[in-house]
C-alpha cells in the first residue's frame, strides 16, 4: 500500500487559527505558554482584586477560539445553590461570555468564545476576548469572596440582588487608551 507515512510521535501541525492566537499574544506583548500537544495558550495576569489564569484554546475544526479563567475559590456545596443564583443574576447583565459553575469541583468559570470565518481570526477581537474574560472575572472575584465568607446569619438578611449592585466592589474603571494594535 503506497501513500504518505504518518509519524505517530510527529507533533501536529499548527492551525491558522491558533497561530492567529500566538500572533495576539505576541502583538499584545503577552507572556504566555503553549500547552503540549494541544492548541493552547495560557497566561497569567495580575488583575485590580487577584491574579487570573486565562486559557485560550483554538477549536479549528469549528474556526472557533474559547477564552476561559477559573476564580480562584471552591465553592462547598451549602453554598453551591447561592452561587448558582448569583452566576445567573450575573450572566443576565453580560454581553460577552458567561459565568458556569462547575458542580463537581465546586469551581466557579468565565468562558467566551467566538466564531472566526475560515482564515479570517482579527487579533483585535481575540485580544478583546482575553480583556472581557479579565475584567469579568476580576470584577466578580470580590462579590464571591465576600458570599463564601458571610455567616449564616447574614446569609439569612442577605439580598442577593442589592448585593450585586455595591459599587465599592468593582475595580476601577481604566483610563481610555487607544487599544489598537500595532
Amino acid at each position: 500500500m503506497d501513500g504518505p507515512t504518518v509519524m505517530k510521535n510527529s507533533p501536529p501541525s499548527t492551525s491558522r487559527l491558533f497561530t492567529a492566537v500566538e500572533e495576539t499574544f505576541a502583538r499584545m506583548k503577552w507572556a504566555g505558554r503553549r500547552v503540549p500537544g494541544r492548541e493552547v495558550m495560557e497566561a497569567d495576569f495580575e488583575a485590580h482584586h487577584t491574579r487570573i489564569r486565562v486559557h485560550v484554546q483554538a477549536f479549528a475544526e469549528v474556526h472557533a477560539i474559547c477564552v476561559g479563567t477559573t476564580l480562584g475559590h471552591n465553592v462547598p456545596d451549602s453554598r453551591a445553590g447561592l452561587v448558582s443564583e448569583m452566576l445567573m443574576r450575573t450572566n443576565l447583565e453580560l454581553t460577552i461570555g458567561a459565568f458556569e459553575f462547575d458542580y463537581d469541583a465546586g469551581r466557579v468559570l468565565f468562558r467566551a468564545t467566538n466564531i472566526f470565518p475560515p482564515d479570517a481570526a482579527d487579533p483585535q477581537i481575540i485580544a478583546s476576548l482575553v480583556h472581557s474574560a479579565l475584567a469579568e472575572t476580576d470584577r466578580l472575584t470580590p462579590f464571591l469572596t465576600l458570599l463564601l465568607r458571610m455567616t449564616p446569619e447574614e446569609l439569612g438578611r442577605l439580598n442577593l440582588k442589592l448585593f450585586l449592585q455595591r459599587e465599592d466592589l468593582l475595580p476601577p474603571v481604566p483610563e481610555a487608551t487607544d487599544s489598537t494594535l500595532p
